[in-house]
């Protein structure tokens, strides 16, 4: 039965050396290139027919270990890996230039998987590895007999790293494999975004270099349309802009959307390119009582939703891409419906990471005008729900992308789920409710809020107090005890100092990068 190898490569002026970790039965391999025999036993461990995990092994380690098997030297192989490293060259980028052989591994590679664009120390770290150790020489160090120990321990440690964060990506990862089955690819070492990109291309047969235009228009859906006479004049202004197109592909934003905040009522609201951001919401807390109720309104696959619903009307969009991405929109829907969680989990990566690509000039699916219609629709929905909830009584807490919060009394309840049915019926979209204890914000981006059930919600700097799964990759251990005692004296009472002393030792820990020395 094929086996599992976790690998990683170190390389110094003198130094070659392979590391790996059969996890099936906890073999140790390493390889040193000044052995006898070394290239050999290397390409012997590549042919043996298991599957290779590595972190950055597609863009780094694998060049340069095809540099080692095809018997450069070692001052050539030192040159390679600086090469790359200094240019950031691709692989095949490294192949054509070094005449290097490519290797056919059953190859991971986690970098892309994982959840945030930072180092392996960093995962280290958000995962609470035993030891975090840094590269214990320069990389251009001419490496002693008796440092050698210390390089191969600084490897495997790097192992260890690599393979608890496998173990961690084991959901992402086996919904790859079924995608891949799916679509007959191997999408194992792709982001969300590679993923959705990889199986449009395939189906569609998209090919060919996107075309950046200079500039795009906005043309809104029939149902936006507001009472108040600024937004009457918000809206005008937007639909008659002409938006500018940088030469990196990217919609650039018009001053008045960057500088300028819309205020309805008390409250105040940012605009742009993105999604809506509230800006009176700061340093506040809202308690709900049997009188008064504290509620999240979030629209459910927001961003797809408008895709598939109202994309036709943004005026230039492929017919063909959203037909398919219509397919598994709506299979997604049916998943849910049935309860079927895996499935409606594994659909939900390629609908939510196609979005990024529609502004990415260096997609075959890049399509700004429909991904600027998406992010202005979006925002424009938003205030337009907020302007008709508060005409019936409700005030508008707090507003971010794909939902509002609300504030209004038990009283008006009835008048406020009337107004957004209604809406819903407008606007073909579909909201969810979240009631609320205590919503406590710092700002739109960092709140903790308290269900009714005494759950918490936390997000930005609170976030990784209560977070679990994947979301324990996307940040940097802040102490976490702090806002977990806050949380749990939100939602229970709880005296700071109980839950100070009731904390594991890990909950204290901060990381952060640290750069100049």
């Amino acid at each position: 039965m094929p086996k599992t190898i976790v690998f990683d490569i170190e390389v110094f002026a003198n130094v070659f050396l392979f590391c790996g970790r059969v996890l099936e039965n906890r073999n140790l391999i390493v390889i040193w290139g000044h052995e006898e025999n070394a290239r050999e036993r290397l390409l012997e461990v590549l042919q043996s027919g298991c599957t290779f995990v590595s972190f950055n092994g597609i863009k780094f380690d694998v060049p340069v270990i095809s540099a080692f098997v095809a018997g450069y030297d070692q001052d050539t192989i030192k040159r390679i890996a600086n090469t790359i490293i200094k240019h950031q060259m691709q692989p095949w980028e490294a192949e054509r230039r070094f005449k290097l052989p490519r290797i056919p591994l059953d190859h991971i590679d986690l970098i892309e998987v994982a959840p945030s664009f930072v180092g392996l120390k960093s995962y280290g770290a958000r995962m609470h590895m035993r030891w975090l150790k840094d590269l214990p020489f320069a990389h251009d160090a001419i490496i002693t007999p008796e440092q050698l120990p210390d390089v191969e321990l600084y490897c495997v440690n790097d192992l260890d790293t690599t393979e608890e964060l496998y173990k961690r990506l084991s959901f992402q990862l086996s919904l790859r494999r079924q995608m891949g089955e799916e679509y007959g690819l191997d999408l194992r070492s792709k982001s969300d975004t590679q993923m959705a990109e990889t199986v449009f291309v395939k189906r569609l047969n998209l090919r060919g270099k996107a075309k950046v235009p200079r500039s795009i228009g906005y043309k809104p859906p029939s149902y936006i349309s507001f009472e108040a006479y600024h937004l009457q004049e918000l809206l005008r202004r937007i639909s008659d802009t002409i938006y500018p197109i940088a030469a990196t592909g990217h919609v650039e934003l018009p001053e008045f959307l960057g500088e300028d905040q819309v205020k309805l009522n008390n409250g105040t609201y940012q605009l742009g390119v993105g999604g809506i951001h509230s800006t009176h919401d700061k340093k506040i807390c809202h308690v709900a009582s049997a009188d008064y109720i504290v509620t999240d309104i979030d629209a459910a696959s927001f961003y797809p939703s408008i895709w598939v619903l109202w994309g036709e009307t943004s005026g230039d969009f492929n017919a063909a891409l959203t037909a398919e991405y219509s397919k598994i929109y709506y299979r997604r829907l049916e998943a849910k419906a049935a309860g079927d969680k895996d499935v409606a989990e594994g659909l939900k990566v390629p609908i939510n990471g196609s979005f990024g690509k529609l502004l990415s000039k260096y997609s075959s699916m890049y399509g700004p005008t429909l991904g600027l219609f998406i992010t202005l629709t979006g925002q424009l929905t938003l205030l337009m729900l907020i302007e008709q909830l508060e005409k019936v009584g409700a005030v508008a807490l707090s507003a971010n992308t794909d939902g509002i919060a609300m504030g209004y009394p038990k009283s008006i309840e009835e008048r406020v789920k009337a107004t957004v049915s209604a809406f819903e019926e407008l606007t073909k979209f579909s909201f969810e409710y979240t009631p609320y204890r205590v919503l406590a914000m710092k700002d739109v981006n960092n709140y903790i809020a308290v269900k009714t059930n005494r759950k918490i919600k936390a997000k930005g700097i609170y976030a990784d107090a209560y977070a679990e799964g994947i979301d324990l990759l996307k940040k940097n251990p802040t102490a976490k005890v702090c806002a977990k005692a806050v949380g749990e004296w939100l939602s229970y009472g709880t005296p700071f100092l109980e839950t100070i002393k009731k904390a594991p030792f890990t909950e204290f820990i901060s990381a952060r990068n640290v750069t100049g020395g």
